[in-house]
C-alpha cells in the first residue's frame, strides 16, 4: 500500500511559490499591510512556530507550491527570513485546500462563497460540502446565494453596505416575487439593513399582496382598470409608501394590517354581494418573520397544528398552530 510521507523541512523561500488559485483573495484583511507587519514583527522575534504545508511543483522540479500557509511566508520575507519551517504533503489535494481555508478564521464572505462554489463545480453536493467543513448544509445554501446576486444586492454587498449573509440571502428570496419593491429598498443610501428592518419589509410586501389580492377579487380580476392614483400623482409615491411603511418606528403589536386607503389613496366604496360572507377565505399568518398562508384544503395531523406554506418560496410544512401569528384573513 502507498503511504504518503509529509517531510518537515527548512526550506528556502526563493524555492517556494504561492498557489495563484488559492481561495482567499488579495484583498483579505489577512493580506493587509498592517496585518503581514504585526506578523513579521512576531516571527522577527519568535520565529515561524507553525511550519506551513507545501507540495513539489509538478511544472518546476524543485520548487514547491504552498498549499497552505501564505501569511507566513510573506511576513517571513518581510522580518528578513531566508528560510521557513514547511511540511512537503504531495497528497494535499484542491479539495484539501478548499476545507482548510474554510476552517479558519478570517475569511471574507464572498471567499467562503468562492470556495463553495469550488466544491459544487467538483460536483459535491451541499450535503457533502456541509460535512466536509463541520458546516450546516443551511450555511452552505447562504453563502452559495452569493455566487449569483441580483444587482441592487450584489452592489450593496460589494461596496460593503450589506455583510450579513443570512439578510442577504432572504432578500434574493424576496426578490424573486418583489423585485421593484426590493430594489428601491436597497438601494436606498440611508437603508440600514437590518434583521429588524427586513422584517418590516416582509410586513409591507405581505400587506401589498394582501391588497392586490382583495382589489383583484372585488373587480373581478381586471384591477388594472381600477384607478389607484389620481392622474396627476407621480409614480415616485409607491416608493415613499414604501419607505414608511418599513418603518422601524412601526409598531408591529397594533393592527399590522393597514388600512387600504393609506396604502393606496383614497377609494370609492365598491359593491359587494354580502359584507358578512367570503366565497373563499385566505388566511395569512406569520411564521419565523415569514409570510405564510394556512392551508385550509390540507388535513392537519394533530389537533392544533396545520400546514402552511411560505408566500415567498412556497416551501409546505406542519406546525404548531401556538409557534404562528394570525395577520389576515382575505377574500379569496
Amino acid at each position: 500500500m502507498t503511504t504518503h510521507k509529509k517531510e518537515l523541512l527548512d526550506l528556502a523561500l526563493n524555492l517556494i511559490d504561492e498557489d495563484p488559485d488559492q481561495p482567499r483573495r488579495e484583498d483579505n484583511p489577512g493580506f493587509s499591510e498592517e496585518k503581514l507587519n504585526e506578523l513579521a514583527k512576531s516571527i522577527a522575534r519568535r520565529g515561524v512556530k507553525t511550519p506551513i504545508s507545501v507540495h513539489d511543483n509538478p511544472e518546476n522540479p524543485g520548487r514547491f507550491i504552498i498549499n497552505h500557509g501564505a501569511r507566513r511566508f510573506r511576513a517571513s520575507k518581510l522580518a528578513g527570513k531566508t528560510t521557513v519551517p514547511a511540511h512537503v504533503d504531495n497528497d494535499y489535494t484542491r479539495t484539501d485546500q478548499l476545507t482548510e481555508n474554510l476552517l479558519r478564521e478570517g475569511n471574507t464572505p464572498l471567499e467562503i462563497a468562492t470556495a463553495i462554489g469550488e466544491f459544487i463545480k467538483r460536483g459535491m453536493k451541499k450535503k457533502e460540502i456541509a460535512e466536509c467543513i463541520g458546516k450546516t448544509a443551511g450555511y452552505v445554501t447562504q453563502y452559495s446565494s452569493l455566487l449569483k446576486l441580483p444587482h441592487s444586492i450584489a452592489k450593496a454587498f460589494a461596496t460593503n453596505r450589506l455583510t450579513d449573509v443570512t439578510i442577504i440571502y432572504e432578500l434574493v428570496q424576496l426578490h424573486h416575487h418583489h423585485p421593484e419593491e426590493v430594489d428601491t429598498w436597497v438601494n436606498d443610501d440611508s437603508q440600514e439593513f437590518t434583521r429588524g428592518s427586513l422584517k418590516y419589509l416582509r410586513i409591507y410586501l405581505a400587506q401589498k399582496q394582501e391588497e392586490s389580492e382583495f382589489d383583484t377579487a372585488m373587480l373581478g380580476g381586471d384591477i388594472d382598470d381600477y384607478p389607484r392614483r389620481k392622474n396627476n400623482q407621480p409614480q415616485a409615491a409607491s416608493d415613499s409608501s414604501l419607505h414608511s411603511a418599513i418603518s422601524p418606528a412601526y409598531d408591529d403589536a397594533t393592527d399590522q394590517s393597514l388600512n387600504l386607503a393609506e396604502l393606496g389613496g383614497t377609494r370609492s366604496p365598491r359593491p359587494q354581494a354580502d359584507p358578512s360572507k367570503f366565497k373563499k377565505a385566505i388566511v395569512k399568518v406569520l411564521h419565523k418573520n415569514r409570510v405564510a398562508r394556512l392551508m385550509l384544503d390540507r388535513r392537519p395531523p394533530t389537533e392544533g397544528s396545520a400546514w402552511l406554506k411560505y408566500e415567498d418560496d412556497g416551501h409546505e410544512f406542519e406546525v404548531a398552530l401556538q409557534d404562528v401569528q394570525l395577520t389576515a384573513i382575505i377574500e379569496g
